[in-house]
């Protein structure tokens, strides 16, 4: 019996209906906002300028492509750092068929295409790749791609025998 009368007050409580509030009126929302100035609702200016993208610039040339025959995907101008002669005609060519992310297609060409990882200072140029490294390059007769954490990456690769420029 007292289970029963705590339960009932209980859900007495529960149920009770929840205080009646006015509706903020728009005088009121004025003088609140006037008072805090974290609440004050800024509209954008008028005369700010607009973004504007230029006419000039395309991800496609800003970009290699990298073609299979149905599928094609691209890497950062400079990222491709070796290309055997049989492969030339897979670089820059025209994208047609389905475009593939970059893991994709590497998962789907990974016979032809072969990945090199390199640090920021080795494809910024300051510090030289190994030469037994570069070397290989030619012997396995792969395209060559330049990436940092599997990511395809820009490079200005420099040899431990290339001079250092200017």
């Amino acid at each position: 019996m007292k289970t029963t009368l705590v339960l009932c007050a209980l859900a007495a409580n529960g149920l009770a209906a929840l205080p009646i509030q006015n509706r903020i009126t728009a005088e009121t929302l004025v003088s609140h906002q006037a008072n805090n100035p974290m609440c004050r609702l800024v509209k954008p200016e008028a005369a700010a300028a607009k973004v504007a993208r230029p006419d000039n610039q395309s991800i496609l040339r800003d970009s290699t492509v990298l073609h299979d025959g149905s599928n094609w995907t691209i890497v950062p101008v400079g990222a491709v750092v070796f290309t055997p002669e049989k492969l030339k005609g897979r670089v820059n060519a025209a994208p047609t068929g389905k475009m593939l992310s970059w893991n994709d297609f590497l998962t789907a060409n990974y016979a032809w295409i072969s990945t090199c990882e390199v640090d920021f200072d080795q494809a910024s140029g300051k510090t030289a790749l190994p030469e037994e490294r570069t070397s290989f390059w030619s012997k396995q007769n792969k395209l060559v791609v330049a990436v940092h954490q599997r990511g395809p990456i820009s490079a200005r690769l420099k040899t431990a025998t290339t001079p250092p420029t200017p």
